[in-house]
């Protein structure tokens, strides 16, 4: 039977010791002051891509350009406190001229947690200022507000705040008659080609709880009915604005109805299975900064080899 240890150890994307000092975003000229120190730490952010500097994200203290940016209603998002030293980011608009720039799944194992989470924050508000500059009630134009938290519009004076869509992934497991029948389910849907599969995951709709978001999703894209769905862990997923909660289900059924347009390969794999088809490059699993990753090598028992793994 699936393992019922209430976490998954090591979610990259989920793990900070950065103290986000929400309180201090709506002070009065905050910002500004946090621009006019020396002892702020600064990173750039172009689109969903930065720079880093050897191995850590480029951190730079304030300069006059980063206040004139701020002034000119760039958006300037105040990550929070590491240490002595407030941390910010600046939100640019991307810049393909730039080969120096590198996106989060490219630099995810090389940062330590708290990079890793400024980044992963910066990300998924730089495309959600990117995507609203507009008032949803009015149409007019929206400013950035309470450091890179809010939009406001003039317009109609309200206020809108970042999304976050929560969706469910889990690790669908049949028993079998003991540990060397046990299977998962593994699929691949019609974006990824060739040996990619990774396990089932959906939105959860309104009105509907997170374990029967897990039925529903599963039923719809596999055909298998399962129970006894227990939560694991969970991580933000900036691509481009989820919180993936994951779980683990037990399969009441075998048999495999793929939905049309989103299933195009679907299997049940045993643990010999995974790792034959690793060896033999017929197998290629999620990257180590997704929490798919983690929810296979839970069911599987150990970590399992890098070779074929991609972010």
């Amino acid at each position: 039977m699936p393992d019922a240890t209430p976490s998954l150890p090591n979610l990259l994307l989920a793990s900070s010791e950065i103290d986000r000092d929400a309180a201090a975003r709506a002070g009065h000229g905050f910002v500004r002051g946090l621009l006019q120190d020396a002892s702020t730490k600064v990173l750039e952010v172009f689109g969903d891509r930065t720079a880093l500097d050897g191995r850590a994200l480029g951190w730079r203290a304030p300069s006059a350009a980063d206040l004139d940016w701020y002034e000119n209603e760039g958006v300037v998002l105040y990550l929070g406190r590491a240490g002595e030293s407030a941390r910010l980011a600046l939100l640019r608009p991307a810049d393909d001229s730039r080969e120096d720039l590198l996106t989060l799944r490219h630099v995810a194992l090389d940062l330590d947690h708290d990079d890793l989470a400024a980044l992963t924050t910066a990300v998924a508000l730089s495309h959600w200022h990117a995507t609203h500059g507009h008032c949803p009630r009015c149409g007019g134009a929206t400013l950035p507000r309470q450091a890179g938290w809010v939009r406001y519009c003039p317009n109609d004076e309200s206020l809108h705040f970042p999304r976050t869509d929560p969706a469910v992934i889990m690790a669908v497991v049949h028993p079998g008659e003991g540990r060397d029948d046990e299977r998962i389910l593994l699929a691949r849907g019609p974006r990824w080609k060739g040996p990619h599969r990774s396990v089932l995951a959906g939105f959860v709709e309104p009105g509907e709880s997170f374990e029967a978001a897990v039925a529903r999703e599963t039923f719809e894209e596999s055909g298998v009915v399962v129970d006894g769905v227990r939560y694991l862990g969970n991580q933000p997923w900036p691509f481009p604005a989820s919180l993936m909660i994951g779980f683990v289900a037990t399969a009441r059924t075998t048999a495999l109805t793929p939905e049309d347009g989103e299933i195009e390969e679907i299997g049940w794999y045993s643990r010999a299975d995974i790792e034959r088809g690793l060896a033999e490059g017929t197998l290629r699993l999620p990257g180590r900064i997704s929490i798919a990753r983690s929810l296979i090598e839970h069911w599987y028992g150990a970590e399992l080899p890098d070779e074929g793994g991609a972010a």
